[in-house]
């Protein structure tokens, strides 16, 4: 064949050939007396069967805008059912087989194929915007939920129910994963200026000057002894102070692996607060008999 052939716009005679068939397979004839009988076709093959009756109807009419122009027609075929270019594309080529080869008709993979749902762009696109409206409340569960409503079944062409495992599959294949979220600092006021000027202009100098004569070791963990330094030996208690939530066992759920780190406020619910004073040298800070603790 000539370079270019097979990217030949089918003629109008041959549409007009298809169509009639196309129509005859969506509104079977009675075999006896008037009226039309059910083709009994699945949703998911008779949406794109009506796509490709549309494109025709468009290409071959002479009132058409489109009359004769292949790529527009089934742009505007697409249109006309809410659906964009991938759809467009998709029913040029399904058109195009059809008119070479009339047993070829969509067929619905579900059942038949072990590549998953989400080959369905649209399906896919429906999926992911009802995960953004989850938020932090994704779960497997849901997602089954979500592709057993009646109405998400019968427009796609759904035949039974995914099970858990299938939903935790396709969330993966989307992007996410079972994680706790990236943190970003805490928005507790850690930046504030007048506490960047304390830490800059006081704390570290004065630590600076105390380091010295205090104990210190190796990255080995080992006891490092530096030359003696006048003065007595500093002790330094460290305030030890650790905050539990209520929820803190709940923000592990499904995450999108690209989602950028959020800055979070401090606490989430109810908080316990536990406090103690620890030393390198002493340990935590007890009375001389051990009987009492500075632990709150």
């Amino acid at each position: 064949l000539p370079d270019g052939k097979l990217r030949e716009a089918p003629s109008v005679a041959a549409a007009l050939d298809a169509l009639k068939a196309l129509r005859e397979l969506l509104r079977p004839h009675r075999h006896s007396g008037k009226g039309h009988i059910d083709p009994g076709l699945d949703a998911f093959t008779r949406i794109r069967m009506e796509s490709m009756q549309s494109m025709l109807n468009f290409y071959t009419s002479p009132l058409s805008k489109t009359h004769g122009c292949w790529a527009a027609s089934s742009l505007q075929a697409a249109i006309s059912l809410g659906k964009g270019i991938y759809w467009s594309r998709q029913v040029r080529l399904l058109v195009r087989a059809f008119i070479a080869d009339r047993t070829v008709l969509p067929l619905n993979p579900y059942g038949y194929w072990t590549t998953s749902m989400l080959v369905d762009e649209e399906l896919n696109s429906e999926i992911s915007l009802h995960l953004q409206e989850l938020g932090k409340d994704i779960t497997a569960h849901k997602l089954v939920e979500f592709l057993a409503r009646p109405e998400v079944m019968q427009k796609h062409g759904i035949s039974k129910k995914i099970s858990i495992r299938t939903a935790e599959r396709y969330l993966r294949e989307l992007g996410f994963r079972w994680m706790h979220p990236k943190k970003g600092q805490y928005a507790d006021g850690h930046e504030r200026a007048d506490v960047v000027a304390y830490r800059k202009d006081t704390f570290l100098p004065k630590w600076r000057k105390i380091r010295v004569r205090m104990d210190a070791w190796s990255k080995e963990n080992l006891p490092f002894f530096g030359p003696d330094v006048p003065g007595k030996r500093v002790v330094v208690w460290f305030h030890d102070e650790s905050i539990f939530y209520a929820h803190d066992r709940r923000r592990k759920t499904w995450y999108h692996k690209d989602a950028p780190a959020k800055p979070y406020a401090k606490g989430e619910g109810a908080s316990c607060m536990i406090a103690d004073f620890v030393s390198s040298k002493y340990g935590w800070l007890r009375s001389p008999d051990g009987t009492r603790s500075a632990r709150v």
